[in-house]
């Protein structure tokens, strides 16, 4: 079995949230790859852990030196995340001893998932339902290269489709019309990424977990429903707002009636700007003058 056999305890280093790994190895991966806007105000993540497994670190790296020899370019190499989603602490546990294996999705769009893996490439889309609120579970995050990939139509029949020969990736050919006005199944099925890797002897026979994938860290989760209308764009800077800019001319007006009384700066100034901003929000509302302002009637 190709799949790494050490320990839970052993390749699980534990990471507080409120660190600079847990901020930059683990939450910018994850913030980075959501689809939906509202994720960022949805996601909570804490209990988090990152996976040290040498024996399957190193099958990913000599996996990807021997590709580079095969003549792959950096753009095949190029690596990335992915993620994936348990419901079960045990499991997520696994993950880290065996690495990501075949037969484990549900998913048949783009492969038969007993030849090879489906990966989610969007943090917030790990499921074909949409996220409950208060649902909790954890996120595994995997460090893969996709290789060669081959763009392909989803499978919609029993006959699952097999793992391309000079190829080590499939991807659906619409994965680049998915917005966030495509519905949430769908465009779960739409970002997966399948990934196998066909044996030396020629066969159809693939590994139990391909090399081009390696285990990087697990995360615990709780999703709130948030209104993503309650996240507002930071205003630039120097920015002043219409409201201020009405009332502007108020303060203009105060100070040429302070110079032209020649009244106490500190004391004239706030009693002439309270007259001049009267007068001015009667102008700019008469709707809300008051019987008499300064002995005018204005009823």
């Amino acid at each position: 079995m190709e799949s790494g056999t050490d320990s839970a305890s052993s390749v699980s280093i534990p990471v507080t949230e409120y660190s600079e790994t847990f901020q930059r190895k683990i939450l910018a991966p994850l913030q980075s790859a959501y689809l939906y806007d509202e994720s960022k105000l949805s996601f909570t993540y804490k209990s988090a852990s990152l996976v040290k497994n040498a024996t399957l670190k190193q099958k990913y790296a000599a996996f990807r030196a021997k590709r580079r020899q095969a003549g792959y370019s950096e753009q095949d190499l190029e690596e990335t995340y992915g993620f994936l989603l348990f419901n079960d602490v045990t499991k997520a546990n696994a993950f880290g001893q065996t690495g990501v294996l075949t037969g484990t999705s549900t998913c048949t769009s783009l492969g038969d998932p007993l030849k090879g893996v489906y990966i989610s490439m969007f943090s917030d889309c790990l499921g074909p339902e949409r996220w409950q609120d208060g649902q909790s579970g954890y996120i595994a995050i995997v460090r893969l290269t996709t290789g060669k990939v081959k763009r392909v139509s989803a499978n919609q029949t029993q006959d699952l489709g097999t793992p391309t020969v000079g190829f080590d990736c499939h991807v659906s050919q619409h994965l680049a019309s998915v917005t966030t006005q495509t519905s949430f199944s769908l465009a779960f099925e739409r970002t997966q990424c399948f990934i196998y890797e066909l044996l030396d002897n020629r066969s159809n026979e693939t590994a139990v977990s391909p090399s081009l994938t390696c285990p990087f860290a697990v995360v615990a989760f709780s999703y709130k429903k948030r209104r993503a209308l309650a996240m507002k764009e930071p205003k630039p800077c120097g920015f002043i707002s219409y409201e201020i800019l009405r009332f502007l001319p108020v303060l203009r007006l105060a100070e040429d009636e302070v110079k032209k009384t020649n009244a106490d700066p500190n004391k004239g100034m706030c009693n002439i700007a309270a007259n001049s901003m009267q007068t001015y929000t009667v102008l700019l509302n008469p709707g809300l003058a008051p019987k008499s302002i300064s002995g005018t009637d204005y009823s």
